[in-house]
């Protein structure tokens, strides 16, 4: 059994908020790839997962991630491996413990010119300004990935990836939907488990990661606008994803123009949030939607309901109302507590909900305490492809397998 209780007390209360997300629906679908009808209908636009957690190479260094465009077969990388040009991928920052975001980074991309080929990307911290321009990695249907780009900005040593990488998230969807529905009705069914499958296995998504050095004068400036006075950074950083996208384009001779302001259309902070426990009729509604909304309240009735209608009981509920209500939703990450190991991480001491590692297994953790402290998991315990040990830590993506190999790569 995890040792739950040998964690902080932040930790355990997130996970317990977790275990009760993830009781709350019917399809469990994924952390948030597809997690409504407008993302769903435009795969761009549709965030996959959000990763905040220290460098284990270096605990000054903040690493930021955010995963889209998801289920990228590797006979597709060229296609389907870009990025869109008409979007703003944005990580904000919450530095001072309410719900509104105080730092924006921005990154935007030019056009593709060549099938698959590398785009650049300028990244903006607002309100600093501070600003730098980096190269995607090429997307390619070769047999082997060509090297990640990684870019450093000379003046602040932010390191900077975005290209085609392997689908980090693990999970056995209709695993975790078969016991999901058999506990509705009363009878859990633990055998649903057995089959083990990873449902992302064998795909590819679009990732852009960041290594933020949180000492360097030029970053601690970008990350503490004048109206912070308190410690900056400071300990604790919530962290969260958006996409907006151009509101105005127009098609001309000359090809598709775009202007006017651009306006959200997807966000993120902690896994399962919007796909699972937010009613189908609100889902696009709450990625519209921002942290300040929901510390006042947009969605905490159809929460609650959701939540007493299942028999969660007040305790519970005050629990959920704290992690993702009271201040907002986002990754919570405590500066303070040393992340070790490979692959981005492993020390249990530093993991989810202490920001998101890629190799943190936050289903396993939610159905054990789903599972009432129970040992329960999907039988899925890391992904197909592990992350690297190094920046941009994201794994290299799938590519096409040579002729004559048979593999079991896409386990759905």
């Amino acid at each position: 059994m995890k040792k739950l209780f040998r964690r902080s007390v932040l930790q355990v209360i997130g996970l317990v908020a977790l275990g009760v997300i993830l009781s709350v629906a019917l399809p469990v679908n994924s952390a948030d790839h597809g997690d409504a009808p407008i993302a769903s209908n435009n795969a761009s636009t549709d965030i996959a997962d959000v990763f905040a957690f220290l460098d284990p190479n270096d605990n000054d260094r903040l690493i930021l991630a955010m995963t889209q465009r998801g289920f990228i077969a590797a006979g597709e990388n060229a296609n389907f491996g870009i990025f869109d040009q008409f979007l703003k991928y944005r990580i904000q920052l919450e530095l001072t413990g309410d719900a509104r975001p105080d730092v924006f980074i921005d990154i935007t991309f030019s056009r593709v010119e060549s099938r698959g080929g590398p785009q650049t990307a300028t990244i903006t911290f607002s309100p600093s300004g501070l600003t730098f321009t980096a190269r995607t990695t090429q997307s390619t249907t070769e047999l082997v990935a060509p090297p990640q780009v990684v870019t450093e900005d000379p003046g602040s040593r932010i390191k900077f990836y975005a290209g085609l990488c392997d689908d980090p998230f693990f999970f056995d969807i209709p695993a975790t939907n078969c016991f999901v529905v058999s506990a509705r009705r009363g009878a859990p069914d633990f055998t649903c488990f057995q089959r083990g499958r990873d449902s992302f296995a064998g795909y590819n998504l679009m990732g852009i990661a960041l290594s933020i050095p949180l000492k360097e004068p030029e970053v601690q400036r970008s990350l503490c606008p004048e109206n912070i006075d308190t410690q900056c950074p400071p300990n604790i950083l919530g962290v969260s994803g958006a996409i907006l996208r151009n509101a105005r384009t127009r098609v001309l001779p000359e090809g598709i123009i775009a202007s006017g302001e651009f306006r959200q259309v997807e966000r993120m902070g902690n896994p399962t949030v919007n796909v699972v426990i937010i009613p189908f009729s609100r889902k696009d509604e709450h990625n519209f939607a921002t942290p300040e909304d929901d510390a006042n309240g947009q969605f905490a009735d159809d929460i609650v309901t959701s939540l007493r209608g299942l028999g969660t009981n007040d305790d519970f509920i005050n629990i959920f109302t704290k992690l993702l209500v009271t201040t907002g939703d986002y990754l919570r990450l405590d500066t303070r507590i040393p992340n070790t190991g490979p692959k981005g991480g492993t020390n249990p001491e530093a993991a989810f909900p202490n920001g998101r590692r890629l190799a943190d297994d936050t289903v396993d953790t939610a159905l054990t305490l789903i599972a009432n402290g129970t040992p329960l998991g999907d039988n899925v315990d890391a992904s197909d492809i592990p992350p690297q040990d190094t920046f941009p830590f994201l794994a290299p993506p799938q590519q096409p397998r040579p002729s004559g190999v048979t593999d079991d790569n896409t386990r759905n």
